[in-house]
């Protein structure tokens, strides 16, 4: 019950992305998308938040492997991205090898890009659309969105049990702290419960006109988190308990509602032109 409502509460937290929306006619012509940057930053500061060990990796190599785990998820969810894009119809997509090896010309690729950088990034790739992305929450959660949440989880157990016992101080402050024990993990960096698994991932996309104008175009949400049993049982039993595994069947979800939202909406749209001095002709 509790895992029940942890995941719903989540969900209602996590806007309405995943809601049916309309969908524009496909873009005629087509034009040219380059994904670039997808970067990492959910609040993850060990190795065990992103994947399983079984022993605790040594202090002295934390950083590095940890590193090197945000390094392959973010390469990962560039090309998941990038795959997602060039299936979607009427979108010509550069492929990935060439965007890595565009982004690795930029000293500056893991920092935010300006406005000229975007242009440069698009004039390079001849490309009318850049699209980027970034993993606010993966597996672990940030305390914006977990918080809420785990108040609204702990209050409703609380009253369940407050309204059953007569509201009897000492059993609803039990069933709070037997709450906040248990939930805690749950909703900070996930579980896996009777071959379920819950492993938030938060992915957020924009796009940027770069031909004609540097605009931001287009912006979308996707969030998944919970897998139900019968997806992890398409994978080798000794998988299904993985961390990284899970995470990676939540990206690749939250990649493919991306760019499913991409081809309804994502579309070359006219620059916006400065609005006139209104002094103009007023003057004598």
């Amino acid at each position: 019950m509790n895992r029940i409502l942890a995941s719903l509460c989540l969900l209602v937290i996590s806007g309405c992305a995943w809601l049916p929306w309309h969908s524009l006619p496909p873009p005629n012509p087509p034009f040219m998308v380059l994904v670039g940057a997808v970067t990492l930053e959910a609040p993850v500061t060990s190795p065990s938040d992103l994947a399983t060990f079984e022993e605790t990796p040594p202090p002295e190599i934390a950083p590095q492997l940890l590193k090197q785990l945000i390094d392959e998820v973010e390469v990962t969810a560039q090309r998941l991205l990038t795959e997602e894009l060039a299936r979607q119809p009427r979108f010509l997509v550069v492929p990935f090898p060439e965007a890595r090896r565009l982004q690795s010309n930029h000293a500056a690729a893991r920092e935010p890009l300006d406005a000229e950088g975007w242009r440069a990034l698009g004039e390079e790739a001849h490309a009318d659309v850049v699209v980027t992305g970034r993993l606010v929450d993966y597996g672990v959660v940030r305390w914006q969105y977990w918080v809420p949440g785990l108040l609204v989880s702990m209050l409703t157990e609380t009253l369940i049990v407050g309204a059953a016992t007569g509201f009897n101080p000492a059993a609803m402050a039990a069933t709070a702290a037997s709450e906040l024990l248990t939930d805690v993990p749950v909703w900070w960096g996930g579980a896996y419960i009777a071959g379920w698994a819950l492993r938030p991932v938060r992915l957020k996309a924009e796009a940027w006109e770069v031909r004609n104008c540097i605009e931001k175009s287009w912006k979308e949400e996707a969030v998944v988190v919970l897998i139900p049993g019968w997806t992890l049982k398409k994978r080798e039993a000794d998988e299904r308990r993985r961390k990284e595994v899970q995470l990676m069947v939540n990206l690749t979800q939250a990649v493919t509602e991306i760019a499913d939202q991409a081809r309804k909406e994502l579309r070359l749209a006219p620059c916006a032109q400065p609005e006139p001095d209104r002094r103009e002709g007023t003057s004598s």
